[in-house]
C-alpha cells in the first residue's frame, strides 16, 4: 500500500473522529439541522435546580456540561447528523447516524460525494471497521480497527480509532476552564441556547489520540461554540483552531434526535485486521 492513499485514510479517519462525536453538533456550514422528529427525556447529569439564564433545563456548570449533554443524548436514543471539517484548502462532509445500545454508542458514518475521499466508518464497542479506497485490501472488506489488540499498538490509525467513539468530542471538552451563555438563538427552526465553552488542550489531545508533536503546536486553550436544545441536546457544534501555520474548522448539527436508527456490524468473516496492513511501501 503507498503512503499517499494512507495518509488520505488517516486524515478522513481523523475527521469522521470529530464529527461523529457527541457534542460536535452535526451540521455542515448550512447544514440541515432540525428539531428532533420524535422527542426524549433530557436526561441531564443532574437533577434540574431552575431554568438558566438562554432557558436550558438544568444548571449547567463547566463542571457538569459534558456529562449534562451526554446523559441528554444518551435520553434520546438514536440522532443523525452533518457535519463539515476544514483543514486548510481541504473540506470533507460526513453524514452519521448513532443508536444507543443501553449506553453505549453505536454509529455509522460516510462521507458525501463533495469530499475528496470516500470513506465509510462503523464504530462499535471502541472497534472501528473502515472502508476507503487505497488500504490495500478487497473493496469488499472492511478494515477492522481494535485500539485495544496488542498487535496494534503504535499503528497510527489505531490511535485515530481509539478517538472515533461518537462521544469522543464531548468528551475532549474535559473539565471546561470557563462556560458561559451567549444567548438564545434559533438554530435551523430549533429555538436553542447557545454555549462558548474554553477546554484545556491537554483535555482535547488526549480524547482526540492527537500525537505530542502535534499537541505542542495547538494553543493553550481551544473554545468551542455549543447550541443546545430545551433538553440539552446539541443542535450545533463548532470550533477553530490555529496549529502549525494551519487552520482547521469543524461544525456540526444533530437532528433526528429519537429516529429509528439501526446500524449493522460488519461480519468478521468481511473484515481484514489492521495488523494486516502494513505502512509505507
Amino acid at each position: 500500500m503507498s503512503r499517499k492513499p494512507l495518509s488520505a485514510s488517516i486524515a478522513a479517519l481523523a475527521a469522521a473522529s470529530l464529527l461523529l462525536a457527541g457534542c460536535s453538533g452535526d451540521d455542515s456550514s448550512g447544514g440541515d439541522a432540525g428539531a428532533s422528529k420524535e422527542p426524549s427525556a433530557s436526561g441531564s447529569a443532574s437533577e434540574p435546580t431552575g431554568t438558566p439564564e438562554g432557558g436550558s433545563t438544568g444548571e449547567l456548570t463547566p463542571e457538569n456540561f459534558q456529562q449534562a449533554i451526554l446523559d441528554a443524548q444518551r435520553a434520546a436514543g438514536s440522532y443523525r447528523g452533518k457535519a463539515t471539517t476544514a483543514t486548510g484548502p481541504v473540506t470533507s462532509e460526513l453524514e452519521a447516524e448513532v443508536v444507543f445500545e443501553g449506553d453505549k454508542p453505536l454509529a455509522h458514518a460516510k462521507t458525501t460525494a463533495n469530499s475528496p475521499q470516500a470513506i465509510e466508518t462503523v464504530t462499535a464497542a471502541g472497534v472501528v471497521y473502515l472502508k476507503s479506497d487505497g488500504l490495500g485490501i478487497p473493496a469488499d472488506k472492511w478494515l477492522k480497527i481494535d485500539p485495544a489488540d496488542p498487535a496494534n499498538q503504535g499503528n497510527p490509525l489505531a490511535a485515530l480509532a481509539a478517538a472515533s467513539d461518537p462521544e469522543t468530542a464531548v468528551r475532549a471538552m474535559g473539565d471546561l476552564q470557563s462556560l458561559d451563555v451567549v444567548g438564545e438563538e434559533k438554530v435551523e427552526g430549533v429555538d436553542t441556547t447557545r454555549y462558548r465553552a474554553v477546554a484545556g488542550t491537554e483535555n482535547f489531545a488526549e480524547a482526540l489520540g492527537l500525537p505530542a508533536e502535534a499537541t505542542a503546536s495547538l494553543p493553550e486553550t481551544i473554545p468551542f461554540d455549543v447550541w443546545l436544545d430545551e433538553d440539552n441536546r446539541p443542535v450545533k457544534y463548532e470550533y477553530e483552531v490555529a496549529a502549525a501555520g494551519t487552520t482547521s474548522k469543524a461544525t456540526q448539527t444533530y437532528y433526528d434526535y429519537g429516529a429509528d436508527v439501526e446500524v449493522t456490524v460488519p461480519d468478521d468473516a468481511d473484515t481484514v485486521p489492521l495488523s494486516d496492513v502494513k505502512l509505507g511501501g
